[in-house]
């Protein structure tokens, strides 16, 4: 009875700890160094939190240095990640420009969008729109992993939503196996391909153009056992100026309570 009693123990006190990845990532465009972004992610089976900030480095500090903060959480409905709530903030300190903004979900669809300064014009987000654009799209933090319902993450399109803008990337469909080394850490990988598709909220540029084109973007993504998710610890896109690589350079996985 004593150990019946314990493993119990053992097992509420398994369960009632959340899982915790961080990730911390360097962004270069052209081989030069434009920012560092730290990606941390908190999951248990019944719900989640995803928290990621920006923050402008090298020359790019110089010119337009910035700050981004954005965090959504949500809840867990048949292995799938929906969205309760997402909110974000940004400031341009050299230019002093800045939004705070949130979006409100109800069983996954956006339903509400408050923002300060607030939207204008054309960019005020309707009921129609939000219903329009926001149905089936993940929120912009949430879009970038894969649940353990896929053995392979790049055979589902990924669209995301953020109140005013909405793209999708699309998939090859074609993969394949890799190890990537991060902090003397190897990790098996699955490298998936895709292109940038943006559906609404977007002016046209030659950096979307470019992103745009067949297998533009490049995705490595490895699977942490603990949350039962892919994440991708390496990605990079095409752009006029050259491959803008995104990479861990840190990955801390944990439980936490």
């Amino acid at each position: 009875m004593e150990k019946i009693i314990l493993s119990l123990l053992i097992i509420l006190n398994f369960t009632s700890l959340k899982a915790e990845t961080e990730l911390k990532y360097s962004a270069y465009l052209g081989g030069l160094q434009v920012a560092n972004i730290l990606y941390s992610a908190e999951l248990n089976q019944d719900d989640w939190k995803i928290k990621t900030t920006i923050t402008a480095s090298g020359l790019v500090d110089v010119f337009v240095s910035f700050v981004f903060f954005a965090e959504s959480n949500g809840k867990y409905v048949n292995k799938n990640l929906v969205s309760d709530s997402y909110n974000f903030s940004y400031e341009i300190k050299n230019k002093n420009k800045s939004r705070v903004a949130e979006i409100k979900y109800s069983e996954g669809l956006p339903i509400s969008v408050t923002a300060e300064p607030p939207y204008r014009g054309e960019d005020i987000p309707t009921e129609e729109f939000l219903k329009k654009y926001g149905e089936n799209a993940s929120d912009p933090n949430s879009v970038f992993v894969v649940s353990n319902k896929f053995s392979n993450p790049c055979l589902e399109n990924s669209r995301s939503f953020d109140g005013v803008r909405s793209y999708e990337i699309k998939m090859s469909k074609r993969s394949k196996s890799s190890k990537l080394t991060i902090d003397d850490n190897e990790y098996e990988t699955i490298i998936c391909r895709g292109s940038f598709n943006a559906i609404v909220g977007y002016n046209d540029s030659d950096f979307l153009e470019t992103a745009s084109e067949e297998n533009a973007i490049t995705y490595w993504y490895s699977f942490f056992e603990k949350e039962k998710m892919w994440i991708p610890i390496k990605f990079t896109i095409d752009t006029p100026l050259g491959a803008l690589v995104i990479k861990a350079k840190e990955i801390k996985d944990s439980y936490i309570r």
